[in-house]
């Protein structure tokens, strides 16, 4: 009888074993099924220095669905070229030239570090700039930037608020106003 039951047991165990081994996953192959990663591209800028000793830092940024982000730090000529539609871009991939789209001045860009510093921070030249505080724009003049989305001298503009950014600093009324703060 003990036989029997140890019989039973070793039968069930090898059996359970056997069953089991259907319900290993096997994963597949890497790369060889494409998920859709669900991700928001746009161009945007910061009014800050770059590691090139440039007043403004031009990326695009990536939001994604799970609320991460990626930026791809480009040069200024680079960042024009993909605006503009002369080149591919994640951002633009319809070539679209959004300087014309927007009636936005390319010259813009030029005089965009202005808005953050009261003279130019590189170079010779005593280049006057439109902040009135010692490194950054005086308090009013940070109340004229949040609606662009600016809350701290170091915050990125991006998407529709840097299409309203770049006009607003293109006209000069604003700029006047900005200047009195």
């Amino acid at each position: 009888m003990l036989m029997k039951i140890r019989f039973i047991l070793l039968f069930t165990f090898v059996l359970m074993s056997l069953l089991s081994w259907g319900q290993i996953i096997i994963p597949k192959e890497r790369g060889s099924h494409e998920e859709t990663v669900l991700a928001k591209h746009y161009f945007g800028v910061k009014l800050n220095p770059t590691a090139q000793s440039k007043a403004v830092t031009y990326m695009v940024y990536t939001l994604f669905y799970d609320s991460t982000k990626k930026y791809q730090i480009i040069t200024k000529s680079d960042f024009l070229r993909r605006f503009s539609g002369g080149a591919q871009s994640k951002v633009n991939a319809d070539k679209k030239n959004f300087l014309n789209e927007y009636d936005i001045d390319p010259l813009v860009f030029d005089y965009m570090w202005k808005v953050r510093y009261p003279e130019y921070p590189f170079g010779k030249e005593q280049i006057p700039g439109w902040a009135a505080g010692t490194f950054t724009p005086s308090q009013h003049q940070m109340e004229m930037l949040k609606p662009f989305g600016i809350n701290h001298p170091a915050d990125m503009i991006y998407g529709d608020s840097l299409i309203q950014f770049l006009k607003a600093i293109s006209n000069p009324e604003w700029v006047n106003r900005y200047k009195a703060k």
